[in-house]
């Protein structure tokens, strides 16, 4: 699935750039530090999350983005101390406002992104196994900082917003399900390459 996002961010990346329009693809890696004690306290706080992102000239300093990130990270369930895995695939899809300095670009972005979740636990007191689709926000500032040979660097810090409820799909089970506020702060930086 990750590698079908990425030809696509490229493909579009490539009709876009057809169009004359100005257009930035970069990778960027960044620390997610979620912004929810009880996932802090199992997973250790954050980790890195990483992807590509596009961003392309809609109209004058309006530009839309398109971005696939990747998070995973082990962790100790609370109570019994389990082995658990938490893996966060967001898609994030919105707008840039983009103004020009000396320097570069600031600008200021939001937009929504739908996100896979999949928990992983070695507990026989829970489901080994959960994986939902989540519906959140992203917020966003930063800087492209113009280098030579139209490459640059973006220095960006970002709020994700995201709840996703757990749904077993079986009701008869003595199972309760459990609501994961998957929210965060994102400090990171990209390399890219302006078309």
């Amino acid at each position: 699935m990750r590698y079908g996002l990425l030809a696509a961010l490229v493909v579009i990346c490539g009709f876009i750039y057809g169009d004359e329009r100005d257009v930035l693809l970069e990778f960027k890696g960044a620390y997610f530090l979620p912004t929810n004690c009880e996932f802090r306290n199992i997973y250790d706080n954050g980790g890195a999350l990483y992807g590509p992102e596009v961003t392309f000239e809609l109209c004058n300093q309006i530009y839309g983005f398109i971005s696939i990130d990747f998070f995973q990270k082990n962790g100790r369930s609370l109570g019994d101390c389990s082995p658990t895995q938490i893996t966060l695939v967001p898609i994030g899809m919105g707008l840039k406002y983009l103004v020009p300095f000396c320097l570069g670009d600031f600008y200021v972005g939001l937009g929504f992104q739908p996100t896979v979740v999949q928990i992983t636990n070695c507990s026989p007191f829970v489901i080994p196994e959960q994986s939902q689709w989540g519906f959140g926000g992203i917020a966003k500032v930063g800087t492209f900082f113009d280098l030579p040979c139209n490459l640059f660097i973006d220095i960006f810090i970002d709020y994700s917003f995201l709840n996703v409820c757990f749904n077993n799909g079986c009701q008869t089970l003595p199972v309760v399900l459990n609501k994961a506020h998957l929210s965060g702060a994102i400090f990171g930086a990209g390399f890219g390459y302006r078309f």
